[in-house]
């Protein structure tokens, strides 16, 4: 596990510039330096450095890591912040001649002058501790920055002190080395090349568009090779155990040009689809192509004569939470409904009729039913 001491270093290099400054103001006694909260108790005149905001660098957070390179996991760029740090000067016990603040002012401005005099430092820098062993993707770079009273204010309401003389500083690039490397692969033992002499395989527009259950469609195929296969894309609420390229279709017969194909599971729920076919040479994939399939609810057993009023459960394929009955296009009391079941309650009129089921905005196909009394 890589030791995340970034946040450690920015303090020590503050640490090392702010004793720099002190040194050159030649003050006796050297007010002490500390890096904590603002709440820590007087002790005597000291400059502190509080860590108070970490924002993301925002020309940094996206790009891949300039020295690790590919190393790195792709896609996943190092942790690149900015830190803000409010410099507070802590004047020393109170004199009767009531100067007590002056010495921690004169350290003030000796410090800020060191960091406008060294406001970059990178590898090499005195000022850059050995220890922790600094990881710079750049030179760290001190800028100083405003803080209006009221955001000050807020700062020290929040540490339930009173206001002190203080000044911002912002610190960037400050990068968070990863944890995770990525793994080199075997090399190559076999190169392998595959020339097909087809432009691939071509899809028609399915007939019908929309089906559920174990209804079939009928698909045209051009430009075919060997080795095809057909992917119905997956769906967000699906049963788990959704295959990475898609849902295989079962292929109830091909022909010239036709191929037949019916859904894989009636669970799936409903919805526009991708149909794919991928043509697969020497286990490579050599071509594809997609066209759109809608999957529809649908009852897949006809019901047997129902009674007005009486429950009825109907046997269904891709039914959902959001599925809705209509009888002849009148709604109708829905309950119970699961992937591949829904009760009804029928409240007439007697006679012929069609069940239509309605999920996603997607309708299925409607089915005849008889009402008896």
């Amino acid at each position: 596990m890589r030791t995340a001491n970034a946040f450690l270093t920015v303090d020590e290099t503050l640490k090392r510039l702010t004793d720099a400054g002190l040194k050159d103001a030649g003050l006796t006694p050297k007010p002490g330096v500390t890096v904590g909260p603002l709440d820590r108790d007087d002790d005597g005149p000291r400059l502190n450095w509080f860590l108070y905001g970490i924002t993301p660098s925002p020309s940094f957070r996206n790009m891949e890591h300039p020295l690790t390179g590919p190393s790195n996991r792709r896609g996943a760029p190092p942790l690149a912040v900015e830190l803000h740090y409010l410099l507070t000067a802590y004047g020393a016990p109170p004199t009767t001649a009531g100067d007590e603040e002056q010495i921690i002012h004169v350290a003030l401005a000796a410090v800020m002058r060191r960091f406008t005099e060294s406001a970059i430092v990178g590898l090499g820098s005195p000022f850059l501790p050995t220890t922790p062993a600094p990881q710079l993707v750049e030179p760290l770079r001190f800028t100083l920055e405003t803080l209006d009273l009221e955001n000050a204010s807020k700062i020290w309401t929040a540490a339930t002190r009173p206001m002190r003389l203080s000044v911002t500083y912002r610190v960037s690039l400050v990068v968070v080395e990863q944890q995770l490397r990525a793994s080199s692969g075997p090399p190559v033992t076999t190169p392998r090349v595959v020339v097909s002499p087809s432009m691939g395989p071509r899809l028609g527009t399915p007939q019908p568009a929309r089906i559920g259950g174990d209804e079939i469609t009928t698909v045209a195929v051009t430009g075919t090779v060997t080795g095809l296969r057909y992917l119905l894309s997956a769906a967000p609420g699906d049963p788990a155990g959704a295959p990475a390229d898609g849902w295989p279709m079962t292929v109830v017969s091909e022909e010239a040009g036709l191929v037949r194909l019916r859904l894989p599971r009636h669970d799936l729920v409903a919805g526009d689809r991708r149909l794919d076919v991928a043509s697969v040479v020497e286990g490579l994939s050599a071509a594809r192509d997609s066209v759109a399939l809608t999957v529809a609810p649908t009852v897949t057993t006809p019901p047997a004569p129902v009674a007005v009023g009486t429950p009825v459960t109907l046997t269904t394929a891709h039914t959902g939470a959001d599925t809705e009955a209509f009888l002849d296009g009148v709604p109708m009391p829905a309950s119970g409904v699961t992937p591949t079941s829904v009760t009804v309650t029928v409240l007439g009129p007697i006679g012929e009729h069609r069940i239509t089921l309605r999920s996603g905005q997607v309708a299925g196909t409607p089915v005849p039913v008889e009402v008896t009394p």
